[in-house]
């Protein structure tokens, strides 16, 4: 009777040590799996460089280069891969956008009383209501009523010193280009970054019935293309011919 309860007891001793050794293999079992094969540091990091790219790669065209980035309204954005428009699959099959910033693709901010005039020859400018499109030659215009305010614009290839030497160039044949030619002046400044030249003058105007009428002329460099935004004016009308200047400059994009 001894020796079997004996016995008894010692089996039951082993089994609840291999039950011991049973579920603690496996609690390490389960670990050894999770770091052999789902490691989160190394995966998010891999999934992190690998499908969104580098921080900051992305430019004027470009992946994003952060997650969370918002879509620019209006930006344009290129199609590729399979993971659907706009995008490039990744290696779980989704998408990641690939968005080209440009402010050419951007649309400006129209003030009331304007309107949009999204140009043939490549660009768009707001421009006041009741005003109409007149080409002459390499020059667009926009007309007021009566053509008394005139809004130009001149896309053309760079020349040499750039907006501002260009600007100079125009400045020292003012007299002999508008008669009664004054007040000229040439101010080196910026526009969306980029250097950019203002020239201002006053001139005796078309006819001694309309009188003195006053420029305000920006020219600028971008991508190869020398751009030219100009406001023409009676004198008296000085102030309003400013307003339409900077409404158009500021809303000016390349289409």
């Amino acid at each position: 009777m001894l020796v079997a309860a004996a016995l008894v007891a010692a089996m039951a001793g082993a089994g609840v040590s291999a039950a011991a050794l049973l579920m603690r293999e496996g609690r390490w079992g389960r670990h050894a799996r999770q770091f052999g094969t789902a490691d989160p540091g190394r995966v998010e990091h891999g999934r992190g460089f690998g499908r969104r790219g580098e921080p900051g790669s992305a430019g004027e065209s470009g992946q994003s280069g952060s997650p969370g980035t918002p879509h620019t309204p209006g930006a344009s954005s290129s199609s590729g891969g399979s993971g659907g428009p706009g995008g490039t699959a990744g290696p779980s099959g989704d998408a990641t956008p690939t968005v080209t910033r440009s402010r050419a693709a951007t649309a400006p901010t129209v003030p009331s009383g304007y309107r949009l005039a999204r140009d043939q020859r490549g660009f768009s400018l707001a421009v006041p209501d009741d005003f109409t499109r007149e080409p002459q030659g390499e020059r667009v215009f926009y007309m007021s009523p009566g053509q008394v305010v005139r809004i130009g614009v001149k896309v053309d290839d760079p020349e040499e010193g750039g907006p501002t030497g260009v600007m100079r160039r125009a400045h020292a044949k003012g007299p002999s280009t508008n008669p009664g030619y004054r007040d000229g002046r040439v101010t080196e400044t910026t526009h969306d970054g980029r250097p950019a030249a203002l020239w201002e003058f006053t001139w005796d105007g078309f006819s001694a019935a309309e009188g003195s009428r006053h420029t305000y002329d920006l020219c600028w460099e971008r991508d190869g293309r020398l751009y030219d935004v100009w406001v023409s004016a009676p004198v008296g009308r000085v102030s309003e011919a400013k307003e339409y200047f900077d409404v158009a400059v500021d809303t000016f994009v390349r289409n």
